[in-house]
């Protein structure tokens, strides 16, 4: 099998829910995955909306092959826990699109072919501290929220010769899930903060999302 038949499935829940989606998933022929920590940064009210209460976020990462994909994304929909407990999102990414786009150290170029996706998932690594700068000029640029994860470098020395970035242990991850027409003006956005100007402050690139699937209930109105 090669890595063109696998897909990454990206699953955003909160807090202490990330171990249910993993059981759901081997339980639907995946042989596991990793559950990351992370924290909502979308606005009070728009988390009400969508009824995402609890800032705190379990990213669950999962490698799957095209055919187990669909199995998986059955037992999501129509597991009664994750349809009357969890809340969340669900998004499928081609993992041959990940590994080009994560070998760049430049933003998506322009000309780049268009896909077919209506969503893209923005990813800003930068310096620990930075993350909800980033978050506040994308969302000046449009994008409604984003999912920050504590993460660390493990770069090498030739790492950083070939990315052109400092090696500081710790980082944030930011996730911003937007639409394909909104996603060139936070991109830009973000490119253009003076504090990213400098050298190895960070690396930002843009994925095309397959598939876009909304976890659980949402709240119809705001209370």
């Amino acid at each position: 099998m090669t890595n063109t038949d696998m897909k990454l499935l990206l699953t955003i829940v909160d807090r202490d829910h990330g171990e249910g989606i993993v059981a759901i998933t081997k339980r639907a022929g995946a042989r596991g995955g990793t559950i990351l920590l992370g924290r909502g940064t979308a606005q009070r009210w728009l988390m009400q909306v969508l009824g995402l209460g609890d800032p705190r976020k379990d990213i669950v990462i999962t490698l799957l092959s095209t055919d187990t994909l669909h199995a998986v994304e059955k037992e999501l929909r129509t597991d009664p826990w994750v349809s009357s407990k969890v809340r969340g999102v669900s998004t499928v990414l081609d993992v041959s699109l990940l590994v080009r786009c994560a070998s760049s150290s430049v933003f998506q170029p322009k000309g780049a072919p268009m896909s077919a996706s209506t969503h893209e998932l923005i990813s800003v690594i930068v310096n620990a501290g930075f993350a909800d700068d980033v978050m506040a000029a994308a969302r000046k640029a449009g994008a409604t929220g984003g999912t920050i994860i504590n993460a660390r470098g493990t770069g090498r020395e030739e790492d950083v010769k070939f990315f052109g970035i400092t090696i500081v242990p710790e980082k944030e991850l930011l996730l911003i899930l937007t639409t394909r027409e909104t996603a060139p003006a936070i991109l830009d956005a973000i490119r253009t903060q003076p504090y990213l100007t400098e050298p190895g402050m960070g690396i930002a690139f843009c994925m095309p999302v397959e598939q876009f699937l909304p976890l659980g209930k949402t709240t119809q109105q705001q209370s």
